[in-house]
C-alpha cells in the first residue's frame, strides 16, 4: 500500500513534469499561409525543450482558424470574433499559457534547429533576465540581419536625430560613424552577446515572474510600441533585457500589418501614448510638435525627391 505522502510526491511530480518549458503565442489576422510555415518550423525542427504552442485568432476571414484546427490539433486555439489588436491577443494567448517562459512569435517567422533550446538555457542561466530576443534573419538563407533590439529606450529628441539622419541619408553616408550610432534608435554588432534596452515582440521571449510583477500588455495600445513599453516598464522593476546572437528566427515582414492601410496613424498614436504615458504631456507635445511640424513634410519632400529621381 502507498503510503499518503508518496501518494502526494506522485502527483506533485506529475504536475511539475505537465509544466513546460516554454509557451509559444502566436497571433494571427489573415496571414493563414504564413502561420502554417510558422507552425511547421516549430514542430520540423530539431528541439529539445517541452512546449506548447497558442494561437489567437483575430476574426480573421481567410479561413485561418478552421485551417490551424485542422492541421495542427496539438495547439491551443483562441478565435476572436474581431481584431483585439497585437497586445490584447497576446495577453489571452499568455493568460491560458502553462510554461515557464513565453515566447511571442509573429505569425510570419519561422525557427532554426535548437533556436528555443537556446532561449531556455539562456534564460535558465540568467535569472535576472526578464527578456531575451536573437538573432532575426530576413530571409531563410540566413544572409541578411535584421536588427532585432536597441541600446536605448525611445525619447522625442531620440527620436528626432534618428529620423533626420534617416531622412537626410546620413546613416548610409557615414555606416560606421560613431557619431551617428550614438543618435539613432537602433542597435549595433549582432554578433555580440549583449544587454539592451527593448527588442521587437516578433521574437520576445519573457520569464513568467516578470511579467507576473509588471503585468500584461497594455491594452491601450492596439498596435505598435507595445512592446517597448513592455520593456519599459521591465526595465523599471530591474529585470535585465538581453539579446543573444545563438539563438535566431527568420522574420519575412509580410504579416498582417502590411494589410491595413492605417499604419502611419497607429504608429503614431501609439508613439504618442507611450510618450505620455512614460513622459508626461510635455514629453508628447515635444513628439508630436517635431513630428506634425518638421519630421512629416520632410519625409513628404523625401518621398517627393525619391519618385523625381526616378
Amino acid at each position: 500500500m502507498i503510503a499518503k505522502n508518496e501518494k502526494y510526491v506522485n502527483r506533485l511530480e506529475s504536475r511539475v513534469i505537465s509544466i513546460p518549458d516554454l509557451s509559444i503565442c502566436i497571433v494571427n489576422w489573415n496571414t493563414r499561409d504564413l502561420t502554417d510555415q510558422c507552425l511547421h518550423s516549430i514542430y520540423a525542427t530539431k528541439q529539445h525543450v517541452s512546449f506548447e504552442v497558442v494561437v489567437v485568432d483575430n476574426g480573421s476571414e481567410d479561413g485561418s482558424p478552421e485551417w490551424i484546427a485542422g492541421h495542427y490539433p496539438q495547439v491551443g486555439l483562441i478565435r476572436n470574433l474581431e481584431n483585439r489588436g497585437f497586445g490584447r491577443a497576446n495577453n489571452q494567448a499568455i493568460h491560458i499559457s502553462k510554461g515557464r517562459y513565453c515566447l511571442l512569435l509573429n505569425s510570419d517567422t519561422m525557427v532554426f534547429d535548437s533556436t528555443l533550446d537556446v532561449l531556455v538555457e539562456f534564460m535558465d542561466g540568467h535569472p535576472d533576465a526578464g527578456v531575451i530576443t536573437g538573432k532575426v534573419y530576413a530571409t531563410s538563407e540566413a544572409d541578411e540581419i535584421l536588427i532585432s533590439y536597441a541600446p536605448t529606450l525611445p525619447s522625442p529628441r531620440i527620436l528626432l536625430f534618428n529620423d533626420l539622419i534617416s531622412i537626410t541619408g546620413l546613416r548610409s553616408l557615414f555606416p560606421d560613424s560613431k557619431w551617428i550610432k550614438k543618435l539613432i534608435w537602433s542597435g549595433w554588432h549582432p554578433e555580440d552577446e549583449q544587454e539592451v534596452a527593448l527588442v521587437t515582440g516578433a521574437c520576445m521571449c519573457v520569464r513568467r515572474e516578470a511579467f507576473e510583477e509588471v503585468g500584461l500588455f497594455d491594452e491601450a495600445i492596439f498596435m505598435y510600441m507595445e512592446e517597448t513599453d513592455w520593456c519599459h516598464r521591465f526595465l523599471l522593476a530591474d529585470w535585465k533585457i538581453y539579446y543573444t546572437p545563438q539563438a535566431a528566427i527568420v522574420h519575412l515582414c509580410q504579416g498582417s500589418s502590411r494589410l491595413r492601410n492605417d499604419r502611419d496613424r497607429l504608429y503614431y498614436e501609439s508613439l504618442c501614448y507611450y510618450f505620455k504615458k512614460h513622459y508626461g504631456y510635455s514629453g508628447m507635445i515635444k513628439y508630436q510638435l517635431q513630428e506634425l511640424l518638421l519630421l512629416r513634410w520632410l519625409r513628404y519632400l523625401h518621398r517627393f525627391w525619391q519618385r523625381y529621381r526616378t
